[in-house]
C-alpha cells in the first residue's frame, strides 16, 4: 500500500498535465517566422526563439509576426536588514511587458513578466557581489524573455493575410 500511494499521486499529477519547470513541450509556435523588437531584451529573446524554433532567425520575405517589448523596468531594494541595522539581502525586481502582433494588430492579450530575486549580502564579500549581481540580472532576461516566448506558443491560431507562401 505504501509503495502504491506516490505511484498514484505522479499519476495524478501527469493527468493533469503538470509539468517541471522547463520540461513542458512548446516548441510549436503559431507562426515561425518573428521579428523581435525587443530593446534591452533583444538577445535573449533571440536565444530563446532560436532554441524553440531550432533555427535561426534569418528569413526571407516580411516576418508573419512580430513581438514587441513595450518596457522594461528594474528595480533594486533592501529585502532585508539585520538587528544592527546593515544590509541582510536586497531584492532585485524585473517587469517586463511586451505584446505580440500580426497583420500590424495586437495579437493576444498584452504579458506582463514578473520575476523577483534576492541576493544575500556580506560586507567581507563586497568584491564577488558585483558580479553576481550582473548574474542574477542576466539570468532574469534570460528567464523574462523565455516566458515570453512560452506564451506565443499559446496564442489563437488564424490564417494571416500578408505571410508568404
Amino acid at each position: 500500500m505504501k509503495k502504491l500511494a506516490p505511484l498514484c499521486a505522479l499519476l495524478m499529477l501527469s493527468a493533469c498535465g503538470f509539468h517541471l519547470k522547463g520540461a513542458g513541450t512548446y516548441t510549436e509556435l503559431p507562426v515561425q517566422n518573428w521579428q523581435i523588437s525587443g530593446g534591452a531584451l533583444q538577445q535573449p529573446l533571440e536565444n530563446a526563439m532560436q532554441h524553440v524554433l531550432g533555427k535561426r532567425l534569418i528569413f526571407s520575405g516580411s516576418p508573419e509576426a512580430e513581438i514587441r517589448v513595450l518596457s522594461v523596468d528594474t528595480k533594486k531594494d533592501i529585502y532585508t536588514i539585520t538587528r544592527a541595522a546593515r544590509i541582510n539581502e536586497y531584492l532585485f525586481s524585473m517587469r517586463v511587458h511586451a505584446q505580440a502582433y500580426r497583420d500590424g494588430k495586437a495579437w493576444g492579450e498584452p504579458m506582463q513578466i514578473d520575476i523577483k530575486r534576492t541576493l544575500p549580502y556580506s560586507d567581507r564579500e563586497v568584491l564577488g557581489k558585483a558580479e553576481e549581481e550582473s548574474t542574477i540580472w542576466h539570468e532574469m532576461q534570460t528567464d523574462a524573455s523565455e516566458q515570453i516566448v512560452r506564451r506565443l506558443a499559446f496564442l489563437p491560431t488564424y490564417p494571416s493575410t500578408t505571410a508568404e507562401p
